[in-house]
């Protein structure tokens, strides 16, 4: 049985949550792969994400998807690979590619959402594509 993409779309911004009640740039991406995939990836070293230290917080993240990936570039991206953007603060958020042109990411305002890769490319900071 194939789970509904659209199910993903919607769902509305919390900060260190990852469930279809809300969740954060990092749940999104876990519900993906839970969902989607069926895998489940950490996301996470299990410490809280607190705003105030954004930067550290996510260099946490970093080394964390980095123990189940491998760099990707952005003309490279592909369906499953991971992005970490710029965000208005410069420091970044995560998301998922669902297709070659398409991301699905958390917006805090209207919760997560799908956005054209092509639009996105002056925020790229960094890609990752796990190891299966």
């Amino acid at each position: 049985m194939s789970f509904d993409l659209n199910r993903l779309i919607g769902i509305p911004f919390k900060l260190n949550q990852k469930d279809f009640s809300g969740c954060d740039c990092r749940g999104i991406c876990w519900l993906y792969y839970k969902y989607i995939k069926n895998k489940e990836y950490p996301f996470t070293d299990g410490k809280r994400i607190f705003f105030r230290n954004r930067k550290y917080d996510i260099q946490r993240m970093i080394d964390v998807i980095a123990t189940f990936s491998s760099p990707v570039e952005f003309i490279d991206l592909k369906e499953g690979d991971l992005l970490l953007l710029k965000t208005l603060n410069g420091i970044g958020a995560l998301a998922v590619c669902i297709n070659d042109k398409q991301i699905l990411h958390m917006d805090i305002v209207v919760g997560s959402c799908l956005t054209k890769l092509k639009y996105l490319e002056d925020l790229f900071l960094a890609g990752y594509r796990p190891n299966v």
